[in-house]
């Protein structure tokens, strides 16, 4: 039997087929997904040479870019004025690191040296009150003459040799000639740790900075090193913190670290990719299959998976650089909101469902919760949060600035606390008191989403601390020895593992393909989280049975009594970067208008 023909399945948390089987999602999925994904990897993805360049232009127009907004950022140059103080103190300290004590060239006199001579009678015509006699270098003979002008017996004893080194002149003299030395060992190095210190240009690349940045800001990191147990602060935590981020000026210096992050992965991951792994014209990479610890697909040379988001100055001329060979298109389809669906149908959160049923937009449902105060001022007072939603978002769309403040208010406060974020971070992100912020917090987890709130502590949490681990869905498990600090990572496994439904899809596509014959006119090239591309000859007949077969195995309800569906929606056009809607169930008819009207 074919994965797609197991589905519908019983919800996770009620039918686990591994107790009875634990093979059974390796025999009935896994196993049967390898094929598909050894066909990826030779049907490989074809690359325009001419974009490629275009796109190593566009690293260096990014990273000029980046340069500029850092060095005109007020934010970071406050940050770099805080950071001086301490700068200027390391900066003494490694100056002055090798400086020397008196006694390092602290010496027994030497009647011999006449260094040690020189020192030693110049302390003595200080002591008797003769300093304008002191000279650079005392010989012997000179030493002599002295003697005899100045009648001395300490002379007459240094030159006969009778002076004893402990003598109290000689040991000041050689305490004063080590003093002398030190000070002209450490004086260059005082001096050098007197000057003002220059604090380098702020390196977005750098962990250590990013850390030192986010403390400055009192910014909670979003994720620790499992090495170093310190503060992580990659691309993805980076974009994290812009999602729940309302201040301008730090969303600029967001956006200006994501960009270079960016550039080092187009740099280091694709461009390489395209360079060493392509071959006629052909990129073959590897994909490993449930390679992430959400059972994700990964992939390397290049990774996919870290291809620039939708908002990044890097989407467009990239995908551009993935085209469909010649006489053929691309065409792709994408899973709407898959993770909202999931949670919807595995919580059964009552408010998350009606989003989609109830066709509500979610961020002015939160609002309504969050800022009840607010919102009645400008619809008046509510009981009905779903229908004061409605009025809320119509005010939106109607350009009301008060209704769209008040909806944008309330979106990084649901981003962040969709991911696990507490009070502290609330208040930090939407600058308010942390009264406030505990008040959105409770209304949140006991008001808004209590269904997810439900199912994220008595399902996931504690199923995962009773049993070890934590059902995902098909007989596949996620297994932890620590539910309390892996229930982030757990929570959202039992979501994105769901994304297993595209190569399920695949799976059934190809299985189609070829039952029909098509194998040389429809291939699956790419899967990328919940998306799908392939390439097909330029034909509508053709491409209307892709786009029917696509959605229909993209959309099969995957649980039982599922409340939500899925929803998907193809694209077609020349690259990946120019790509064109078509509607579901399209006729070839209106196909051909498509290709004609965007000159495909």
């Amino acid at each position: 039997m074919r994965p797609y023909q197991l589905l519908p399945f019983p919800a996770p948390a009620l039918f686990d087929p591994a107790k009875e089987q634990p093979d059974f999602f390796y025999q009935n999925f896994a196993k049967k997904l390898i094929p598909d994904m050894i066909k990826l990897m030779d049907t490989g993805l074809h690359i325009d040479k001419k974009a490629v360049e275009e796109l190593r232009i566009t690293i260096d127009k990014v990273l000029n870019s980046v340069k500029k907004v850092l060095e005109g950022s007020s934010l970071i140059k406050e940050f770099q004025l805080f950071q001086i103080p301490a700068a200027q103190k390391k900066w003494a300290e490694e100056a002055t690191k090798s400086t020397r004590s008196y006694e390092y060239y602290l010496r027994e006199y030497n009647d011999t040296n006449i260094l040690h001579r020189t020192w030693v009678i110049n302390t003595h015509l200080i002591e008797i009150e003769y300093p304008e006699k002191c000279k650079d270098k005392w010989t012997v003979a000179d030493t002599k003459k002295l003697s005899v002008i100045l009648q001395d017996s300490f002379l007459e004893a240094l030159i006969e040799k009778k002076i004893s080194k402990d003598f109290p002149i000689v040991k000041k003299g050689m305490l004063e000639l080590a003093k002398h030395k030190a000070e002209l060992w450490n004086r260059p190095r005082e001096e050098k740790a007197k000057q003002p210190v220059v604090i380098s240009p702020f390196n977005p690349g750098s962990n250590k900075q990013l850390k030192e940045f986010f403390a400055w800001l009192n910014v909670e990191p979003l994720e620790y090193s499992k090495k170093t147990n310190e503060a992580s602060w990659g691309r993805d935590q980076i974009e994290e913190l812009k999602s729940v981020t309302t201040d301008n000026e730090l969303l600029k210096v967001l956006d200006a670290i994501i960009d270079f992050s960016y550039s080092a992965i187009i740099k280091n991951n694709f461009l390489k990719a395209f360079d060493s792994y392509t071959i006629d014209g052909v990129l073959h990479g590897n994909i490993r299959l449930f390679g992430a610890k959400s059972f994700r697909p990964t992939s390397n040379s290049p990774n996919l998976l870290n291809a620039p988001s939708t908002g990044s100055i890097y989407a467009k001329p990239l995908k551009k650089c993935f085209i469909a060979p010649k006489d053929f298109l691309v065409y792709t389809a994408d899973l709407n909101g898959l993770e909202d669906r999931v949670i919807a149908n595995l919580s059964g959160d009552e408010n998350k469902q009606a989003v989609f049923l109830e066709n509500l937009d979610g961020h002015s449902l939160a609002s309504t919760y969050y800022f009840q105060e607010k919102v009645s001022k400008i619809i008046g007072k509510y009981v009905n949060n779903k229908e004061a939603s409605k009025l809320l978002y119509s005010l939106v769309e109607t350009g009301n600035n008060t209704a769209k403040a008040i909806r944008q208010d309330g979106k990084p406060v649901s981003f962040g606390l969709a991911y696990g974020a507490y009070p502290p971070k609330v208040a930090a992100t939407i600058k308010c008191s942390l009264q406030e912020a505990e008040r959105i917090f409770n209304i949140y987890h006991n008001e808004l989403y209590t269904g997810i709130t439900k199912y994220r502590e008595e399902y996931v949490l504690k199923t995962a601390k009773e049993q070890g681990y934590i059902h995902l869905g098909l007989g596949c498990r996620m297994y932890t020895d620590d539910a309390n600090s892996a229930i982030r990572t757990l929570a959202n496994a039992t979501v994105q593992f769901w994304s297993i439904l595209t190569l399920i899809a695949i799976n059934e596509l190809n299985y189609r393909i070829q039952k029909e014959d098509l194998t040389k006119w429809i291939q699956v090239t790419s899967t990328i989280y919940d998306s799908i591309y392939t390439q097909v000859y330029r034909d509508p007949e053709l491409i209307a049975w892709l786009n029917k077969n696509m959605i229909e195995v993209m959309t099969v309800p995957y649980l039982e009594n599922q409340s939500i569906p899925n929803e998907a929606e193809g694209e077609i056009g020349n690259s990946w970067g120019n790509l064109y809607k078509v509607p579901n169930n399209a006729t070839p008819d209106q196909i051909q208008n498509i290709l004609y009207e965007e000159g495909l």
